[in-house]
């Protein structure tokens, strides 16, 4: 009898060790900063004259008679704080980023030029801006 209890809590603190493995990093919670740095995104749609009576959707990944053509259209957020992209006419671009207004907003400088959005989602698998002043909304996803 008393091997057979030996036996059962030998068990049960062997499996409590291989449950206590050390704590995985893709378990952490990832900053805003690390999901955007993560990944090279790419646009999967694209809105213009957003909140109007005219929105329109110009662009849809796989789409064939897109308005305009995004499909080369990609960028990269370094985790240093610069960025470099593909416009959509296959030029290469670079300027710098960061999160402002405690993380709800990308505020980017390409050209001396600033730009800023409102965050709506940012994770692994999705990052969807409205940029005001321009009237766009915009889904990324990972290229």
């Amino acid at each position: 009898m008393r091997t057979g209890i030996q036996l059962i809590l030998s068990g049960i603190m062997l499996l409590g060790l291989i449950s206590c493995s050390k704590d995985n990093d893709d378990d952490k919670v990832k900053t805003k900063a690390e999901l955007l740095s993560a990944h090279t995104w790419i646009y999967n749609e694209y809105f213009t004259n957003y909140n109007q009576t005219n929105t329109a959707l110009v662009y849809k990944k796989g789409k064939s008679n897109n308005l305009i053509n995004l499909a080369g259209d990609e960028i990269t957020f370094k985790a240093d704080g610069t960025f470099s992209r593909i416009d959509l006419m296959g030029q290469p671009k670079s300027g710098t980023w960061q999160l402002v207004s405690n993380d709800t907003q990308l505020s980017t400088v390409e050209g001396g030029v600033t730009h800023t959005s409102n965050i709506i989602v940012l994770d692994g698998n999705n990052f969807t801006f409205h940029d005001v002043p321009e009237n766009v909304y915009a889904e990324m996803i990972p290229k």
